[in-house]
Parts: C-alpha cells; structure tokens; sequence
C-alpha cells in the first residue's frame, strides 16, 4: 500500500516537475564531479580572481534571501501582524536560499573536506568566520521557524505550543544574526579598494549591502506572492503586498541619498559619467535597481496590482543582482591583464543548485500547509482575471 501511495502521488505531479528534477540531477552531477577533480579542471577560477560567478550568486541569494528577516522584523518585533500570512512562504523561500548558498559555498571550497574547520580553528579576526557562524545559526533558526508547516498534520503536533513559546526571542536573535552576516557581507570588500572601482569602494559597503538586501528582500517576498497566485492558486491578501511593497521606496531612498551623498563627499560622483563601461554599469544598477522601482511603487494604483507588483519587484531584485555582480566581479580591475569568464561547469553547478531548490520550494508548497492562511484564488475569479479583485477570507471560508 506505502508503494502504491507513492507511485501515486510522483503520477499526480506535472510534466514540469520531471523537467526541473531532471536538470537538477544534471547539475548536481556535475558537481560530484568537481568535488573529485578539483577546482583547477573544473573552473577558470585563478589567483588573480579566487571568486567568480558562484560568488557572485551567493551574494545575490542572501541579499533575495533577507526577505525573511525584514519580514520576521515587521511581524514580531514592530508588530504589523497584518503581514502574518507571508511569514512562513517567506520563511521557507529564506532556508531554501540560504541552503543553496551553503551548497554553492562548498563547492567553491578548495578543501571542501575541511569546511568544518571554521567551527575548532576560529579566526577571530576574519569577516568570513563571522559570516560562516551567523549563516549557519540563522538557517538553524530558519528550520525552527518553518518546523510547523512540517509538524501541523503529523503526529508530533503536540510540541507545536513548545515551538510557538520560543518564535519570539528565536526571531529576535535571527534578525540579528541576519543584520550581522548581510553587512558583514559587505566588509569583505572594504579590504579590496586597490582592485574595487571607486563607484563602488566605500567603507559603507556594510551598510550598502544591508539597506539593499533590506529592499531586496520585500521584493522577493512580494514577486513570490503574486507567482504563488498564478502558480498555486493561493496569495496573500492585496492590501497585504500593496503595504509590503510602500517601505520599498522609502528604503531604496535612504540607500540613494547615502550612495550620491558618499561619492560626493569624496569627490567621486563625476565619475558616474567618465568611467567608461564602468560608468554604464553604474547607472543601469541605480536606474534599474532604485529610481524605477521608487517611481512605480509611489503610485498606488502600481502598489495594489499584482502585475504592477511584480514588475516593479523584478526591477529591485535585477538591480541587486547587478549590483553584488558588478561589487564581486565586473567592477574588479583585472591584474597583469587577466580576466575571468566561467567555465561552463560553473555554470552547469549553478544552474543545477537553482532547479534544485524551485523543486524544493514547489514540493513543500505541493504537500505541506505553506499557505494556510494565505488567500484562495477560486477557479472562477482566475477566469475573470481582475488582478485587483482578491476574495477576502469571508468570500473563500478561510
């Protein structure tokens, strides 16, 4: 009988599950390979560019992934319970990324059998061993966090109340531990002003990387709300992503004033405009990133339209994608001539890690109580396609 339930269940999946898996399987193929032949056949990784493109996706994953924490902040900490209901999708979406970013991270180490070492050879005075124990204590807290979509309907659901009782203060060191790693992220390139250009090199790259995973990490739980409607048939209420996606502007704001106010003082905004390639770079991560996304969302005709919604998130989440790859990659100065392109395992590696974790997020979504308090889209309502018209809770039973 368990035989014929689970054959069951994998001949009730779609088409797209199988295709997702199959390219994930490629790619974590790949990189069992790597783990065998070494970071020298497998990449174009070198001493004058240590990191590339799987770097430069950690540090776009974990700007996506503060989504968890900004939203865990507005909940518990200031209150706005209203937002509840995006708590857990959010949640899953930060230990997913999270996960992947641990994932990409191993495979970037060139002693991967050692990545324990961090946890009995602490070196006090590196940014990464502060990054290495706040990224693991905050996935750990994560895992708390999401254990009740897991344990709602299984038979361990008595210790539900004991979880509930410690959410709070577990959140609350999680904010924390998140504000750490996230600006913490950002030191790393303070070291670095001899390679950095000036557009970017500043000694408030921590605050820099802070604010923008900040913005970065509404758009994410917002972009997934209205994905989730078209995808799952369930969302959040409008009123809900319309009061998630007003702090972006005001965010995007504080990072523009401190970013223009930053070159000015030292005499470096001329170069926005006589840098050449680097100077496209710039403006397209500050056009597309901030200015765009502040305009479209102080309307709230954009705010309260989950098309709307989701284009101006798309434009927050590509220009902080621009902007960790410009800090970590294109905005490197190459030495003695040197460039980096990577080679197409890297990529191979990467691409699988993301199938990986859309699989991942789409099973749990599939099969555990993820969106239980979130708005169900009926069949009919999806026929009329009015993107404004989410039922209430009253209209759906919920």
């Amino acid at each position: 009988m368990f035989i014929k339930k689970i054959v069951n269940e994998i001949k009730s999946l779609s088409v797209g599950y199988f295709i997702v898996a199959a390219i994930a399987a490629a790619g974590l193929a790949v990189g069992a390979y790597r783990l065998y032949a070494g970071l020298g056949e497998t990449t174009n990784l070198s001493k004058a560019f240590p990191w590339g493109i799987w770097i430069s996706f950690d540090l776009s994953t974990v700007a996506f992934s503060g989504g968890a924490f900004t939203l865990a902040a507005l909940v518990y900490v200031f209150h706005l319970h209203e937002l509840h209901p995006a708590v857990r999708p959010t949640v899953l979406a930060g230990l997913i990324g999270y996960s992947s970013v641990l994932v990409i991270l191993f495979m970037d180490l060139g002693r991967w059998d050692r990545f324990y070492h961090f946890l009995i050879y602490p070196n006090l005075n590196s940014a990464l061993f502060e990054v290495s124990w706040c990224i693991a204590l905050y996935s750990t807290i994560l895992i708390y966090e999401l254990s009740p979509v897991f344990l709602k309907n299984s038979r361990f659901s008595g210790v539900l109340p004991i979880i509930e009782k410690w959410t709070i203060p577990l959140v609350i060191a999680g904010v924390t531990l998140s504000t750490l790693h996230q600006s913490s992220l950002g030191t790393l390139f303070v070291i670095m002003s001899s390679r950095l250009h000036p557009l970017w090199y500043s000694m408030l790259l921590p605050v820099f990387f802070l604010i923008l995973s900040l913005a970065a990490g509404l758009a994410m739980v917002t972009a997934g709300a209205v994905i989730s409607y078209w995808v799952f048939k369930r969302t959040l209420p409008e009123h809900v992503m319309a009061e998630l996606v007003w702090f972006i502007p005001w965010v995007l704001g504080v990072y523009l004033v401190l970013k223009l106010g930053e070159l000015e003082i030292t005499d470096e905004l001329h170069l926005m405009f006589s840098s050449g390639m680097y100077s496209v770079l710039f403006l397209a991560e500050l056009i597309i990133g901030v200015l765009i996304p502040i305009i479209l969302f102080s309307f709230k005709k954009v705010r309260h339209n989950r098309v709307g919604v989701l284009v101006g998130a798309g434009f927050v989440l590509a220009g902080t994608v621009l902007n960790r790859f410009n800090v970590s990659w294109f905005a490197m100065r190459p030495v003695n001539g040197e460039v980096y392109s990577p080679h197409w395992m890297e990529v191979a590696i990467l691409v699988g890690v993301v199938a990986t974790a859309v699989l991942a997020y789409s099973l749990v979504a599939h099969y555990f109580p993820l969106f239980d308090e979130t708005v169900v889209v009926t069949p009919a309502q999806e026929h009329i396609r009015k993107p404004r018209a989410v039922l209430s809770p009253e209209a759906t039973g919920d």
